[in-house]
């Protein structure tokens, strides 16, 4: 007997001794795991990503960067998101770019949506649909690199965060004018596209000027002749736990429901804990980290009524100099070494761990 129960507690022990992604499932196939990275990355980081498992890897498509100035008078600059674009087909990757960002000869503000007047709304428009016809389908990009297999961008995320003023003016018909412009010209461009209310801020902390995400997409809605120019609903529920998740989706959902869109799916387009020890409501210490990891992919996968689409972690290593809570919240350290929320995170991606070294800490 004794010699029993010294057998089952050595067996519990290896258990715990395991990496965790030897004891975590795999997301379902309709279920994109995907990376948000706060910073660009190189051939090495797509290389990794690729073993990760990562299938989608959320990148900002800025207007001002690209057109800094009227294309009638200086040819776009591509080239930014071309290298990108390029190094995430080399490795299998699907890019979903959020775009965002008003240049200087449309607005005084790059955070200002380019609906003020039916000039900035058509400049936004062409600048889509010359997007589209870039990197889309048949898209020039691909047309230029035929060493690339082709990795077609299929969605787009229409602005960032615009129910909190750091990306907008949280303006909900504006932003619903912004919707009717973008949908009609990404649409018109590629039928099979995928037009994407850009990440709402799930609950700001001040409110106002900040709008909560409920109460802005209800109001989006009431807009009118919106819901025929997106296809899905972004959302970043940044929050101290998991648990915490749920309450936010379901109120999108009710208020989705209660505008018949019940069937339009939910992207969860960044998503993330640091790893310090709480310095911020969400940073968790890195076993916490890892931890909040793992029950959130569970909750959004295993509450098949909420029409989870994916989650996008963000984000993918540590950089500093960024806000405090970004500064911890990589699954790599800044030397590309792993935290225990690597292991979590690629257990569910379907990767091999084992391609980075594990990170040194101390005790957590």
């Amino acid at each position: 007997m004794i010699r029993k129960t010294i057998s089952v507690a050595l067996v519990g022990l290896a258990v715990l001794a395991l990496p965790a992604a030897a004891c975590a499932r795999v997301a379902p196939a309709r279920f994109t795991v995907g990376i948000s990275p706060q910073t660009p990355a190189g051939d090495g980081d797509y290389s990794l990503m690729q073993a990760a498992g990562v299938k989608s890897l959320r990148l900002p498509l800025n207007w001002e960067t690209v057109e800094g100035h009227s294309p009638f008078l200086v040819a776009p600059d591509w080239d930014g998101f071309d290298h990108s674009v390029g190094l995430a087909a080399k490795y299998g990757l699907r890019v979903f770019p959020f775009v965002w960002g008003t240049p200087s000869w449309v607005a005084n503000e790059g955070r200002i949506e380019p609906v003020r007047s039916a000039w900035a709304s058509r400049a936004w428009a062409s600048f889509l649909r010359r997007a589209v016809r870039r990197y889309g389908p048949y898209g020039e990009f691909w047309r230029e690199h035929p060493e690339l297999t082709a990795q077609p961008i299929r969605a787009w995320e229409i602005w960032n965060e615009e129910n909190i003023v750091t990306f907008g003016q949280a303006n909900p018909r504006r932003f619903a004018r912004l919707l009717r412009v973008s949908g009609r010209a990404i649409h018109a461009a590629d039928r099979g596209a995928k037009v994407i209310l850009g990440g709402l801020f799930g609950r700001p902390l001040q409110i106002p000027p900040n709008v909560a995400s409920g109460d802005f997409l209800n109001r989006v809605y009431r807009a009118r002749r919106v819901k025929r120019f997106f296809d899905g609903v972004a959302l970043h529920p940044y929050v101290a736990d998991a648990a915490a998740m749920g309450a936010q989706i379901r109120n999108l959902r009710r208020i989705m429901r209660r505008h018949r869109d019940a069937r339009t799916p939910i992207y969860v387009t960044e998503l993330g804990w640091g790893s310090d020890s709480y310095q911020t409501r969400w940073e968790r210490g890195l076993q916490g980290q890892a931890r909040e990891l793992d029950r959130a992919f569970a909750m959004l996968i295993d509450h098949r009524s909420w029409r989870v689409a994916g989650a996008w972690w963000f984000t993918w290593a540590d950089a500093g100099r960024y806000c405090q809570f970004c500064d911890s919240a990589g699954l790599l350290t800044e030397d590309r070494e792993a935290k225990p929320a690597w292991y979590r995170f690629v257990a569910w991606a379907g990767g091999d761990p084992e391609i980075v070294p594990r990170a040194s800490f101390g005790r957590d």
